[in-house]
């Protein structure tokens, strides 16, 4: 009974995919990891940009066996696998460089990421956001009567309801959006 090709070595196959001539960090993720400074990251495969992390197969035969490349990276360096996972100081999903590596939870994973500004999904920083900081800020400067009078209590109080049309219309949102801001229901981190 003959068998298939013998696969290579998972270390062998691992490292002749890897450009030890990638980019060095960049000046972000160095501000919140200063030790990868001056660092070369280490890419797995043939692009410097992706945005999904890379795979391999461990066992060098079924896709079944896939890992991603950075947690094989860790596995080859130190014997075990990562848990519960491994993450990138340098923020490229395809570094394998152990020491832009290291071990943490996703609650890690979301510290670093708020840390080096990649939480673009709050306040002024999300895509598609209308308004600053300053603006939220200064809406509710503005809104102070709207708040001190309870518009929810007294609906009718006077001018509180041509404050927020006025408001609304200065900074180009709806009547709800200035409503939720004052109410602290919308871009409650910024005070």
């Amino acid at each position: 009974m003959t068998k298939g090709p013998v696969p290579r070595p998972l270390a062998e196959r691992f490292w002749a995919k890897v450009n030890k001539d990638g980019p060095l960090p960049n000046a972000s993720a160095i501000a919140v990891h200063p030790e990868i400074a001056g660092i070369q990251c280490w890419i797995f495969g043939p692009d410097v940009v992706v945005k999904k992390a890379p795979k391999i197969s461990v066992s060098g035969v079924s896709s079944a066996t896939n890992r991603e490349a950075h947690r094989v990276a860790w596995f080859l360096e130190t014997g075990k696998w990562p848990t519960p996972q491994c993450l990138h100081r340098c923020d490229r999903p395809n570094c394998v460089r152990f020491s832009h590596l290291w071990e943490g939870t996703i609650r890690d994973n979301m510290q670093d990421m708020i840390a080096k500004g990649r939480d673009r999904l709050v306040g002024e920083r999300h895509s598609e956001a209308k308004l600053t900081d300053d603006d939220v800020r200064e809406i509710r400067r503005l809104g102070t009567p709207w708040v001190r009078l309870g518009r929810f209590r007294h609906p009718g109080k006077r001018g509180t309801t041509l404050l927020v049309k006025r408001l609304a219309r200065r900074f180009g949102v709806s009547v709800l959006h200035i409503e939720k801001i004052l109410r602290n229901e919308s871009r409650k981190g910024t005070q």
